[in-house]
C-alpha cells in the first residue's frame, strides 16, 4: 500500500509539474505536521510503555497516549479544515 501511495504521489507531482496553480502540499490537510508528530509519539509510546510480558497493565498507558494523540489531531484538523468538512457533509444533501 505504501508503494502505491508513493507511486501515486510521484505520478501526480510529475503530471502537474508544468502547472503553476497546483501545489502538492496544498493537498495535505492543514494539520499534517500534527498527524506526523502523533505517529512518532505513538511509536515512542509503544517502545517506552508497552511490555509484551505485562501486556494489559501497560496497554492502558499506551492506549491512553494514542487516544490523546487522536483527540489532539482531530481537533487541530477540524478547526483548520472546518469549511471543507462542512462542504463535504452538505454534499450529500442535494438531490439530482
Amino acid at each position: 500500500m505504501t508503494l502505491r501511495i508513493l507511486y501515486s504521489a510521484r505520478f501526480i507531482k510529475k503530471y502537474f509539474q508544468e502547472s503553476s496553480s497546483f501545489s502538492f502540499y496544498s493537498c495535505l490537510p492543514s494539520g499534517w505536521i500534527i498527524l506526523l508528530l502523533s505517529g512518532v509519539i505513538t511509536i515512542i509510546s509503544e517502545n517506552a510503555f508497552l511490555d509484551q510480558h505485562n501486556f494489559w497493565p501497560t496497554f492502558m498507558t499506551h492506549f491512553s497516549v494514542g487516544v490523546a494523540c487522536f483527540c489532539v489531531s482531530s481537533y487541530v484538523i477540524y478547526s483548520r479544515e472546518k469549511p471543507f468538512i462542512r462542504r463535504i457533509i452538505r454534499f450529500g444533501d442535494h438531490s439530482d
